[in-house]
């Protein structure tokens, strides 16, 4: 026998509190941009979110040059996809994505997104996961908790120029082996990669070699004191640094293109 009743939600709070909820609606939240002749729709609750969205050409464009130049019905693989914002850009243009972001706050900005530009018949399937060379349970160290922030590291609170940090937030998170996961979920065979994971390029290599062995480019954020290392690394692969571009606002960090 059930011992419930039911209880109405006006009984439990203030009618302030009651208010705010009545009024949430993200729908006052989502802005519609256009970025290179392709229209996109972004949820945007914060002035960091709208600057994503409405800034998008200015970011990267090193980032959206190359995109531009892949094969439409390529398979993309972006790792750290953050908001999503270039694996829709992606997306627009043609090519089959796989998203993965291991952050919670961002994976529901990056699912939203899918979801509000779903109408366009886009191919996009995103992971809240973070590839790796190994099954298990990590940490993501979150230097501060907000929606779309950047230094959100895997398995350490230190900054790719080494500088540690006091997390503001820790999460626990799936780290999967990329190789074996992707096999398991008969997932496509890379043929173009993004990689911007904040530190954990060297796990996410090792763990990805077969994938990344058959790639024919790749785009990685890398910061000077790991150039020779993951130069080097790549190389093993077959993949030769083409060029490299500076990010903006990070001193020593670049986007460096690899080609086969």
């Amino acid at each position: 026998m059930n011992n419930w009743k039911f209880v109405p939600v006006e009984s439990l709070v203030s009618e302030e509190a009651l208010a705010r909820a009545q009024a949430f609606d993200l729908d006052r939240h989502v802005v519609e941009t256009t970025v290179r002749g392709l229209t996109f729709r972004w949820l945007a609750p914060s002035k960091r979110l709208l600057w994503m969205a409405a800034g998008l050409e200015y970011i990267e464009p090193e980032l959206l040059d190359w995109i531009d130049r892949l094969p439409p019905a390529s398979v993309y693989y972006d790792f750290g996809a953050s908001n999503g914002i270039f694996a829709l850009y992606a997306a627009k243009r043609g090519l089959k994505v796989i998203a993965i972001e291991p952050d919670p706050s961002n994976y529901f900005l990056l699912s939203w997104n899918a979801y509000l530009n779903a109408g366009d018949g886009l191919d996009i399937q995103a992971f809240n996961v973070a590839a790796s060379d190994r099954f298990a349970i990590d940490r993501l160290y979150i230097r501060k908790m907000e929606l779309g922030a950047h230094e959100k590291i895997v398995g350490q609170p230190s900054l790719v120029s080494g500088e540690t940090f006091a997390p503001n937030h820790v999460h626990a998170i799936q780290v999967v082996h990329f190789d074996r996961w992707r096999e398991q979920f008969g997932l496509p065979q890379p043929e173009y990669v993004k990689i911007d994971v904040d530190g954990h390029e060297v796990p996410l290599i090792d763990g990805a070699a077969q994938g990344l062995g058959a790639c024919r480019q790749l785009l990685i954020e890398i910061e000077d004191a790991k150039m020779d290392l993951l130069t080097h690394r790549l190389g093993e692969f077959g993949l030769t640094l083409a060029s490299k571009h500076p990010v903006q606002n990070y001193a020593g960090l670049w986007n460096c293109i690899f080609v086969r």
